[in-house]
Parts: structure tokens; sequence; C-alpha cells
């Protein structure tokens, strides 16, 4: 049933409820209106909930949106393993242990030589990511900073930024 058809049609039997006592009506008649008025305004109550119901079930069916940031260390230090430990740690201490979790962030990809690498988010996640890169400012005991370079849908595009 179409749900604006079903609210009209409690909307109605509301007022003729009310006008039940206007009308000379029996008291059976009385019941039934009343019945027929709950059943309705609970059949647009489930309906509401099966939409919601829907959406929800295909946000979760959907694959996550993920960022990549490309970020250089300055000036180039460490291994990758280093870098992966480090970034980890902070992002984790910014984002918390369960927004860490949810975050999904991963290291796809670290050059040593030129410093530069590849970090994978959630796009939800990308603004605090960035921040908590700013945050880094040793790596392997050495004085360091991040700077991010560009932020891309694609890791595609950003292996392509990473050569520049």
């Amino acid at each position: 049933m179409d749900g604006a058809w079903l609210a009209a049609a409690c909307v109605i039997l509301g007022a003729l409820g009310g006008l039940a006592g206007a009308f000379v009506f029996t008291l059976r008649e009385r019941r039934r209106l009343r019945r027929l008025a709950a059943l309705l305004s609970l059949a647009v109550r489930m309906e509401a909930r099966a939409r919601e119901a829907v959406r929800v079930a295909r946000a979760l069916g959907r694959r996550p949106r993920r960022r990549y940031v490309v970020f250089e260390v300055v000036p180039a230090h460490g291994d990758e393993a280093e870098v992966e430990r480090t970034v980890y740690s902070v992002l984790e201490s910014v984002l918390g242990l369960v927004g860490f979790s949810d975050a999904g962030v991963k290291l796809v990809e670290y050059n040593a030589e030129t410093g530069r690498g590849i970090l994978r988010v959630r796009h939800s996640y990308k603004t605090l990511a960035l921040a908590a890169l700013g945050l880094i400012r040793e790596i392997g005991g050495r004085r360091v900073a991040v700077v991010p370079l560009a932020v891309t849908g694609s890791v595609k595009r950003a292996k392509r930024l990473l050569k520049r």
C-alpha cells in the first residue's frame, strides 16, 4: 500500500472516530472504527519500518567507499615497517581503538627511497586521517614531517601521483 494513501485513510478514520459522538453509532460500530483506525496506523508504522530496513540493508550490502591519501615523509627515512607502525599508532591514538578499526586504515604502499606512500582510509575518516598524519613528528627516533600531497578516490590515480 502507498504510504500517503494509508496516512490519508488514518486521518479520515480518525476524524470519523472523533465524529462518532456526534452521529448516532452503535457501540459495535464505534469499536469497529477504532479497531480499523488502529490497524491502519499500525500498517503505516510497519511500512515506515520496512522502508528503513530496506535502506539499512542496502547500505550494509555496499562496499565501503575508500580514499587514498598520498603522503611524503620529509626527510625520507625509515623502512615500510617503521612507517606503518608509526602511522597506525598515531591514528589509533587519535581515532581510538573502535574508530581505528572502523576507519579501515591500511598502508597500501611506501617507497623508502622517495619517502612517499599511500594510505587507504574510509571516506568518512579522511579528514581525521589527514590531521593524524600531520601529528607525526618522529619515525624510528629521527625527527620528520609527514606532508599529505593528495587525496584520491582510486588506487590507480594514487599510484600515478606517487611516481611524480
